[in-house]
């Protein structure tokens, strides 16, 4: 312990650290899922094989679920 703190209260201060971007990480996350799944989205539009359609609606209901985190990530 060189500079005077317990093993409990480093891990608390590395754990504040941490957290402090955790916020963003998930925001940067979900925007980069909802990109994901726009370009799923054209890749699968042309597409007619079975379960294309379901494809398209599971991409489609995932899509909605991310939107408002992506279009308004700080809410109203």
């Amino acid at each position: 312990m060189p500079d005077g703190q317990t093993a409990y209260e480093r891990l608390q201060q590395a754990a504040a650290e941490a957290s402090k971007g955790a916020g963003l990480l998930a925001l940067r996350t979900l925007r980069d899922v909802h990109w994901e799944c726009v370009a799923l989205e054209e890749e699968w539009s042309g597409r007619d094989e079975p379960g294309a359609d379901d494809v398209r609606a599971a991409i489609a209901r995932i899509r909605s679920k991310l939107a408002p985190a992506v279009t308004m990530p700080w809410g109203t």
